[in-house]
């Protein structure tokens, strides 16, 4: 009983320090965002819009690399959690001329310089995009975890879509989850047009899948559902979703056959239209 106490206090009080491990460090707000690689088109095709999601484990299994690379033909969107930039990361950010990366570094290793964070990768340039860190601090190593926002424009409409790429804040409390979801879900209602809410939301317990739910319908999305659910679970729990709003969702997939991480990478084919 004790120690579950004493693990209980550690939670709270480490998730609101200001002091991150030895090991590592915050960076200053001007050195978050980074850019990457390049692109030549400017709007995206709302007929068919097509979105990878992977919570990539730091690049750990050897297989990723070749395994990433392989979808980078099918889909235009690519949301990636728990990047690090090892040189064959960098290398594949940088060396495909149709895809560019916007990265938010949470933390960085002081020993080998890596940056770890999330990356929104996209075959159209982006016209806009933010960052928020959440409030609270990861238990222990007092990193935060980072909401990524990019806007592009979308052919043959006024409007922009919207992306939002999190990974979420694990091993706290219910409340700070909701804390991070709720900044985020500020930043998304003041934008007039379809937007796509999409990573790791470590949602382990029914608390916290009960306010993921409750804060993305009142935005007005809808959950991207999967015939073959093999999903990424913690104690049961499903951890990756892709939420839409003003879209429609032709098909959805997890994919099975990539071993490449921890996490099943999901995807989905959506379209937009105005009518």
């Amino acid at each position: 009983m004790k120690l579950r106490l004493m693990f209980f206090y550690l939670l709270i009080f480490s998730s609101t320090s200001l002091l991150a491990w030895p090991g590592i460090y915050v960076p200053k707000d001007s050195q978050v965002l980074k850019h990457f690689g390049q692109t030549k088109l400017n709007e995206i095709d709302g007929d068919e819009i097509n979105l990878f999601v992977w919570n990539i484990y730091k690049a750990e299994y050897v297989q990723w690399f070749e395994q990433y690379e392989s979808q980078l033909d099918k889909f235009d969107l690519f949301l990636i959690q728990e990047m690090l930039t090892k040189p064959e990361l960098i290398d594949i950010f940088s060396s495909n001329d149709s895809i560019s990366y916007e990265t938010a570094t949470s933390f960085v290793f002081k020993k080998s310089g890596f940056h770890t964070g999330i990356a929104t990768g996209s075959k159209v340039k982006t016209s806009w995009k933010r960052y928020l860190r959440s409030k609270k601090r990861e238990p222990i190593v007092g990193t935060p975890k980072l909401t990524l926002f990019t806007k592009y424009p979308i052919k043959n409409s006024e409007r922009e879509l919207m992306v939002v790429n999190i990974h979420a804040i694990n091993f706290v409390p219910s409340f700070s989850l909701y804390s991070q979801l709720n900044d985020a879900a500020k930043i998304i209602k003041d934008h007039d047009g379809p937007a796509i809410f999409a990573g790791d939301f470590n949602t382990w317990t029914l608390e916290k899948q009960v306010f993921l739910r409750k804060i993305t319908q009142k935005l007005g999305f809808k959950e991207v559902l999967f015939k073959n659910d093999t999903r990424k679970r913690m104690l049961g729990w499903i951890l990756d979703f892709i939420f839409v709003r003003d879209l429609e969702v032709i098909d959805s997939k997890v994919h099975d056959e990539l071993d490449g991480s921890d996490h099943k990478a999901i995807s989905a084919k959506l379209r937009y239209s105005e009518n």
